[in-house]
């Protein structure tokens, strides 16, 4: 069975020069995982007039990282149960961490004098059906693009791969992964 797409409805973002149409347009539109690939692999082979940079990051807040102490208490805990600060760390690590670890990817897409830039980001809760996803509409991929005037490529993208992302009045697109 081939995987759902329309590639037509993923390349109509790329056209619109009025930000409100487009907000209207990315309400019920779904992007689909090929789609967004295909697209990526246009444009790194020259096929499109955008170019296309992709950033991946692991972001721990700091109090989830176990000090020396911490993780000295575990490891002297030995075998069986685990009590008192071995614990305590034992928790942070393995409950704690990962629902509040996010693993960050961000793809942009840019003509060369940065005129124009569209720029997609997800951490993997925004991709599940239920919980922990922030958003009603299931899962989802964030959008912000040229249109937005607080916003220019060059303060996006560095913002976006040296601190914890919170684009505000970014839009939430359905997005269809490869499951």
């Amino acid at each position: 069975m081939s995987e759902p797409h329309d590639p037509e409805g993923f390349l109509k973002i790329f056209a619109f020069k009025k930000k409100r149409e487009l907000e209207k347009y990315c309400r019920d539109i779904i992007v689909y995982f090929r789609d967004l690939t295909t697209f990526i692999a246009c444009c790194e082979d020259g096929l499109m007039p955008f170019m296309h940079k992709i950033h991946c990051r692991d972001y721990l807040p700091e109090h989830l990282e176990p000090s020396d102490e911490e993780l000295n208490a575990l490891f002297k805990s030995g075998l069986g149960p685990v009590t008192g600060d071995a614990a305590k760390t034992a928790r942070k690590i393995f409950i704690q961490s990962p629902r509040e670890r996010r693993y960050l990817v961000g793809h942009i897409f840019f003509t060369p004098s940065l005129e124009q830039w569209h720029f997609f980001y997800f951490d993997q809760r925004d991709l599940e059906k239920r919980e922990p996803n922030h958003w009603q509409g299931g899962p989802h991929i964030h959008f912000i693009n040229y249109l937005w005037p607080q916003h220019n490529a060059q303060s996006l993208w560095s913002k976006f791969v040296s601190s914890n992302v919170q684009m505000g009045g970014s839009l939430h697109i359905r997005f269809m992964g490869r499951h």
